[in-house]
């Protein structure tokens, strides 16, 4: 059988699926961290049970975050795409399931024996693993906080954040949500934006923000840059 999708053995000697890789494979056109995130809570995924999330260097020299998924998990994400891509990835993982269970019932009873042993060891240091995260984040919670208030995020920057989630939702261009916010600037509040002069240094936002229209369009990113779920 043709492989579509690597599975490898997880911490707990069990199968497991790179949640990335199946994203990959599956085309989502989410980015990935918001599609697995969103994910986990809409089908509420337990670690340590229905997947197991790692830290990992990245190659930009930052921190990534990499999730293992039982093939109980991964044949649900699959299901719950209700794609071609998603129907397919669904049946290869119950065919490697098949094949999985097929191949343990032929083995030696002392490689079982010695496999449940491994199993059990590797329980072991993950229950570890776990009760050391446990206890830094009771730590966490020990440690003196700054009463500093934090200064409140002006509208600009929540209209700006409104539009880069909007585009990396939609896979759309920033050109185009912007062109799309100042079209119905003028439509809502007749306010022609592009009549206004502007210096070389200035964007379309800046005069925006001069003009003092930045309530009007934090209103309509608000109200028009929504994303709602395939």
């Amino acid at each position: 059988m043709k492989e579509l999708i690597a599975i490898t053995t997880g911490g707990q000697g069990s199968p497991v699926v790179s949640a990335r890789e199946l994203h990959r494979f599956l085309g989502n056109r989410r980015q990935f961290a918001d599609w697995i995130k969103n994910r986990i809570r809409q089908y509420e995924l337990v670690e340590g049970q229905d997947y197991i999330s790692v830290s990992q260097n990245s190659e930009n020299g930052g921190r990534m975050i990499e999730y293992a998924l039982t093939l109980d998990t991964a044949k649900e994400l699959s299901m719950v795409e209700r794609t071609p891509k998603g129907k397919q990835a669904r049946q290869y993982f119950i065919d490697c399931e098949k094949r999985l269970h097929k191949r343990a019932s032929a083995l030696p009873s002392s490689l079982l024996v010695d496999h449940a042993h491994r199993i059990a060891d590797l329980e072991q240091q993950l229950k570890q693993m776990i009760d050391s995260q446990q206890q830094a984040a009771r730590s966490l919670l020990d440690i003196p906080r700054s009463s500093e208030t934090l200064p409140e995020e002006t509208t600009r920057i929540k209209v700006q954040r409104l539009v880069n989630a909007y585009c990396r939702a939609k896979s759309v261009g920033q050109q185009e949500v912007w062109r799309k916010v100042y079209d119905r600037l003028y439509y809502l509040y007749k306010i022609n934006i592009r009549a206004h002069k502007r210096s070389e240094r200035e964007s379309w936002l800046d005069v925006v923000d001069r003009k003092g229209y930045m309530d009007k369009v934090y209103a309509i990113a608000s109200a028009e840059l929504t994303y709602e779920e395939e």
